[in-house]
């Protein structure tokens, strides 16, 4: 019997397209990371809130790297350019358009820089007033993904949508390969 239901189940799926699924998978993850959020807020504080939250977009950052890593049978980069692939595609892959309207760019400087017109979460934070007290869970999230690639990256931001700014310019002022 429950194989049979299982192949109900697999027969039934198919009838979802690859975007719809898609789409029911990041409105999942979005929903689990505001459902665990706003309890620690409301139990612990913003303060312990957010440095749960950065812990945990760290963490999830470095696993999914990994395994877009491994499933695309790239290695870890060793210049600027492959860097830069990477994180487009770990762009593309976990922070979809729609939630995230994004480019990778070069600022007036010259260096790396990603620049965010919507943001998912700033859009849900402003729709409940908190978005002064959170922290950005992406540098957390960004961060694992460089721990996974092996490099040191530092950051700059330079303008910030919570912050009352059109967009987020986050610049990439070096990159280290190890």
């Amino acid at each position: 019997m429950n194989n049979q239901l299982a192949k109900t189940a697999q027969t039934m799926l198919k009838n979802i397209s690859y975007a719809d699924m898609r789409e029911l998978m990041i409105k999942n993850r979005f929903t689990c990371d505001s459902h665990w959020m706003m309890p620690m807020v409301m139990n612990t504080g913003w303060e312990v809130a957010n440095k749960v939250n950065q812990d945990v977009s760290t963490s999830v950052g470095h696993v999914e790297m990994r395994r877009l890593m491994k499933a695309l049978n790239l290695s870890k980069p060793s210049n600027e350019e492959e860097f830069m692939i990477l994180l487009s595609l770990a762009m593309e892959a976990f922070l979809p358009k729609g939630y995230f309207d994004y480019i990778l760019t070069k600022s007036n400087s010259g260096r790396n820089m990603a620049v965010v017109d919507q943001c998912y979460s700033n859009t849900k934070l402003r729709s409940i007033n908190a978005e002064k007290e959170y922290q950005c869970g992406c540098f957390g999230l960004r961060a694992g993904w460089f721990q996974a690639m092996n490099v040191e990256v530092k950051e700059e931001l330079v303008k910030c949508l919570k912050d009352g700014d059109a967009r987020c310019e986050i610049e990439i002022t070096s990159i280290d390969f190890f």
